[in-house]
């Protein structure tokens, strides 16, 4: 996806939440990204989410900030959807039937969440390396002399996105002693 710059539109504190806005031009899309702030190359949900822009030929977009106190506000988020359709080539370029705002890996993990009956406990997938999120960028990583997506880096798992996680954390803060 070839960028034409991201914008920082907040004018919040760096301490403020803040969450990111992926627009692609060509597909009329919006998704939404939690915050990051490292380098853009092991911004891995970022690099899962442009790769799906990349094929069959090279899409548009723009990444942009905003405070999440405001984006979470369906009033507020609405005129910034507003906005950001009146800035681009036309004021119904996005279809408004068509656009939608979304955040696709939590979507993909609520549909995995319901495939695996909604566990309450232990979930049999949790963070195995099917539910591994890495961008299928290997060719244009090895044409680069790098090693393959998720070698390096964090990891980020689908999991991350499930309510499932916060169960796991509840029982592995408990183990460590955090909990009364």
């Amino acid at each position: 996806m070839n960028f034409n710059g991201a914008k920082d539109l907040s004018q919040a504190s760096k301490n403020e939440p803040q969450i990111r806005v992926l627009v692609c031009r060509n597909c009329k899309t919006i998704e939404e990204l939690p915050d990051y702030d490292g380098d853009p190359a092991t911004d891995t949900l970022l690099n899962i989410l442009v790769s799906k822009h990349q094929k069959p030929v090279e899409h548009i977009g723009l990444l942009m900030k905003f405070p999440f106190k405001y984006w979470a506000v369906p009033r507020i988020q609405a005129e910034i959807i507003k906005q950001i359709k009146g800035g681009s080539e036309g004021l119904d370029v996005f279809q408004t039937n068509f656009y939608s705002t979304k955040n696709q890996f939590a979507e993909d993990a609520m549909t995995c969440y319901s495939d695996h009956l909604r566990p309450k406990g232990q979930c049999p997938d949790y963070k195995s390396d099917k539910k591994l999120l890495k961008p299928d960028t290997d060719v244009e990583r090895k044409d680069a002399g790098l090693d393959k997506a998720g070698k390096t880096g964090p990891k980020v798992y689908l999991c991350d996105f499930c309510p499932v996680k916060s169960f796991n954390m509840t029982q592995f803060n408990k183990e460590k002693g955090l909990y009364k």
